[in-house]
């Protein structure tokens, strides 16, 4: 394991231990409440987390910060495999001390309003499905964004924190709009009951639809002169070049 790997794999940890910590706290904050004024908090918050932590760490590590995003990637052939057991490792982890640090700093709230977890109020075929759409979208837009050589890298943190946040809006009251099984599967450990029964949704929707995204922007591209891998080429300029 290099040095390269620790400091990517330590960036997806404190990714998604912002992304995890400061959404689903306020969703805690809120009283877990997805509807109204407190929806379109949690999901802003949501959505700028993912945007900040994106512009600061995506030369380190790509800054996927979810587990399906990152599988997206790799059945795209953007991401290597190698990478993807370590990164999944790294994104729990960090979404694990998230909710830890929830436990630590306001236990009573935290307890009382299930950690921020996702618990879906529709049936579970529907919650699947809502979570593999709107995860598609997400999906969609990361790989149009940070494997295309034809989009300004400058968009990426903020296209995918507005799609977080706009899928969020509609997706919050039905499923909780996860679209990240990390951030699903942290608060349902400490939670347990409900949450911890419906986890799995959050993973094979997303999942599903990531790989549906990545596949279907793999078709529009067009070829692969305009394609970027993620995240071996944020490294390329520190490679020696061989001389002529």
């Amino acid at each position: 394991m290099s040095a390269t790997m620790l400091r990517r794999y330590g960036a997806e940890v404190v990714g998604t231990f912002a992304y995890v910590f400061l959404g689903c706290g306020v969703k805690i904050m809120q009283r877990n409440d997805q509807r109204g004024v407190s929806g379109f908090l949690i999901y802003l918050t949501f959505g700028l987390a993912l945007f900040a932590m994106t512009y600061a760490l995506s030369h380190i590590s790509a800054a996927p910060f979810n587990p399906a995003i990152t599988f997206g990637l790799a059945v795209a052939r953007r991401f290597p495999w190698r990478y993807v057991v370590p990164y999944w490792l790294a994104q729990v982890s960090g979404a694990l001390l998230a909710s830890a640090t929830h436990l630590l700093f306001l236990p009573q709230q935290a307890q009382q309003n299930h950690y921020g977890a996702t618990i879906p109020t529709i049936g579970t075929w529907q919650a699947l499905g809502i979570e593999a759409l709107i995860t598609f979208f997400l999906m969609l837009v990361a790989m149009s964004t940070a494997t295309e050589r034809r989009v300004n890298r400058a968009v990426v943190g903020l296209a995918i924190g507005l799609t977080v946040t706009v899928a969020g809006f509609f997706a919050g009251p039905l499923t909780g709009g996860s679209m990240n099984p990390a951030r699903s599967l942290a608060p349902a450990i400490f939670a347990g009951g409900l949450a911890l029964q419906a986890v799995w949704i959050y993973w094979v929707g997303p999942v599903s639809g990531a790989i549906a995204g990545a596949l279907l922007y793999e078709v529009l591209r067009g070829g692969e002169a305009y394609a970027l891998a993620a995240p071996e080429h944020i490294f390329e300029h520190l490679r020696p070049r061989r001389k002529p």
